[in-house]
């Protein structure tokens, strides 16, 4: 993260305040952008590995106590939820 909090005002418009748009051309510059994608692209693929794992727990389920498919879909649903809170939180 560049710690760069960007002011933004409905009437004046967007503006950084005294060095930080220096700040966010040095994060740029020395790999932080990219450093972040690389986080964002590990937590996407932890987060659809996840769900991977809860759609096959659910359907071994399904199939295990005789749920309809529109229990299992309730189950996935929850997990996709359950992740993208846990994404949004943290």
């Amino acid at each position: 993260c560049s710690n760069v909090i960007v002011d933004v005002c409905k009437g004046h418009g967007t503006w950084f305040d005294r060095d930080e748009l220096r700040e966010i051309i040095e994060f740029i510059r020395g790999g932080g952008l990219e450093v972040l994608r690389q986080k964002e692209r590990h937590e996407i693929e932890f987060e659809r590995q996840q769900l991977e794992r809860d759609r096959m727990v659910a359907a071994s389920l399904a199939d295990a106590h005789g749920f309809s498919y529109r229990d299992e879909d309730r189950i996935d649903g929850l997990s996709a939820a359950r992740g993208l809170l846990k994404f949004l939180i943290e």
